[in-house]
């Protein structure tokens, strides 16, 4: 997509390529505080949730996998929690339980957050697909929690009140010379 402005006569004599092409954007340091704000919050959001499902009954998950099934608007997904994940449950609580976890202690800590971002994004869309449509759901909920996942993975939040903030400059040192360091450094 090209944007241009007749204001800027020289645009219109630049090759289509370098006319499209992007420029970055830096944010401040007051947004990226705001965005570490917002990351703490979701963080504590997931903290909050393993509460109601703590182990080893995993209490009032088993109510909300069912509601999932009946619910759910991809029939192939009812048919995946009713043949396959209910029979597990005590696996299905174990793997959500510990996944919600991993969630909040990447967010809360600010280490490894944009993988701890990308894991609530994947549960966030699981949610959306089994429950957004269930009776007494409010579907934007899901959708919220999808975007705050996706927004928290596309910006290193952690960089700013986290370990990232330590982590990152590591990494990026470690990546000259390492495949490995220069995979790790992105979910940092």
């Amino acid at each position: 997509m090209r944007i241009a402005s007749s204001a800027h006569s020289g645009m219109a004599n630049m090759p289509e390529q370098a006319a499209t092409q992007a420029t970055s954007v830096t944010l401040s340091e007051g947004s990226l505080f705001v965005l570490a704000v917002v990351r703490l919050f979701v963080g504590l959001l997931w903290f909050q949730q393993l509460f109601w499902k703590l182990p080893p009954s995993f209490g009032g998950l088993h109510r909300y996998v069912v509601e999932e099934g009946q619910y759910t608007f991809l029939p192939a997904y009812a048919f995946v929690i009713q043949h396959l994940l209910l029979p597990n449950f005590f696996l299905l609580g174990t793997f959500t339980w510990m996944a919600e976890l991993v969630v909040a202690l990447c967010l809360l800590f600010g280490i490894f957050s944009r993988f701890g971002a990308l894991l609530a994004t994947l549960l966030s869309l699981q949610l959306y697909v089994g429950l957004a449509y269930a009776p007494g759901e409010w579907y934007w909920t899901y959708g919220m929690l999808v975007l705050l996942g996706i927004t928290l993975a596309a910006i290193p939040a952690g960089r700013r009140l986290g370990v990232d903030q330590w982590l990152a400059p590591r990494l990026a040192q470690a990546s000259e010379n390492s495949r490995i360091a220069r995979v790790v450094r992105w979910f940092v």
